[in-house]
């Protein structure tokens, strides 16, 4: 598949679906001074290349009742990329990546429940090539990939977008079910929106052969309510951000909350979570290149006081994120969602 190549207008409306990814494209061509049917030829090729996608990011207490686990694994005997086609076989896997430092391979492991969890890290082992298997329980999580922004966009126009979305701080995740069980309407709706968050009501309405107006309103609830976030996935690398880097931080007592929350506030940040381990604060980043993740350290984590030691690796390889599977020559893959509870 070729790379389509990109101009100002490609880059800056890829920015403005990052903040607001389900908006129409009158409201975007309003806010970016552009034709709306001139953005959906746009995306619309970008989406035929592959290297756009809409999903759908579910709460976590929709389709678990537990809380992710970081996995860092050692190999034997196997060349990484090896063992890495075997592990995306297995179920529960948000991420697969091969990374460098001491563990060639890095995974998120999110299951149904603490007994499918245990099950999914035993089976590891099991992998020809695997050798050792560390997991890292996340003890709480901020979660910031679906609003990690790529600052393609002035402030005034970043500023509009937000207001647009409706956009909510994210805060702490958790794995905590809706307050009372969701009617099948809700669960058909929520698994389309994970599919395809840029669908209409109508178009869902269709597909689940649902009368419109029952489709409008819950759609409204399901989004109102948080159960799902639209979300778009980019081929990053296609857009210029190709390292996506890793750091394992021991943190001062007491001062893990505070780290967290810098960490968070920082554009490059996709992931801050604090683990069960001897460094507390796990945190993924996405930047142009290996010059820009020496800057991120020296100069923006340099500032947030409370951490001791940084360790740092560079995600060399990264072949499913967000349960999306992706590649560099093909562009994104079969999206894994996760099953609803």
């Amino acid at each position: 598949m070729t790379r389509p190549l990109l101009d100002d207008l490609d880059r800056r409306l890829i920015g403005a679906l990052h903040l607001a990814p389900r908006a129409t494209w009158d409201d975007i061509g309003g806010i970016l001074s552009a034709d709306a049917s001139t953005l959906k030829r746009r995306y619309d090729r970008l989406y035929e290349a592959r290297m756009v996608r809409v999903i759908g990011q579910a709460d976590w207490g929709m389709h678990s009742t537990a809380m992710p686990v970081h996995v860092f694994l050692d190999i034997t005997g196997e060349t990484p990329l090896a063992v890495l086609r075997r592990l995306q076989d297995l179920p529960h896997l948000q991420l697969l990546a091969q990374i460098s430092g001491d563990h060639p391979l890095y995974a998120v492991v999110h299951a149904p429940s603490e007994a499918a969890t245990s099950e999914a890290i035993d089976r590891m082992f099991s992998v020809p090539g695997v050798r050792r298997v560390k997991a890292l329980p996340a003890l709480s999580t901020h979660r910031r990939g679906h609003t990690w922004d790529p600052q393609f966009l002035t402030d005034t126009e970043r500023a509009e977008l937000l207001k647009l979305a409706g956009a909510r701080p994210e805060g702490t995740a958790t794995a905590t079910p809706p307050a009372k069980p969701l009617s099948e309407a809700e669960r058909t709706v929520v698994a389309q929106l994970m599919q395809d968050s840029r669908a209409s009501a109508a178009s869902i309405a269709r597909a689940a052969d649902l009368a419109t107006s029952t489709a409008h309103r819950v759609v409204r609830r399901v989004l109102d309510e948080g159960w799902v976030k639209p979300r778009l996935e980019i081929v990053s690398e296609w857009l210029g951000f190709q390292t996506p880097f890793m750091l394992r931080l021991r943190v001062a007592p007491g001062e893990t909350p505070d780290v967290m929350r810098r960490i968070d506030r920082l554009p490059q940040t996709r992931l801050a979570a604090h683990v069960a381990s001897d460094m507390s604060v796990l945190a993924t980043g996405l930047v142009t290149d290996r010059s820009a993740v020496a800057h991120f350290i020296d100069n923006e984590l340099a500032r947030i006081p409370g951490i001791i030691t940084v360790s740092v690796d560079v995600m060399l390889a990264e072949p499913r994120r967000y349960w999306l599977d992706r590649d560099l020559a093909s562009g994104l893959g079969e999206f894994h969602a996760p099953v609803l509870l």
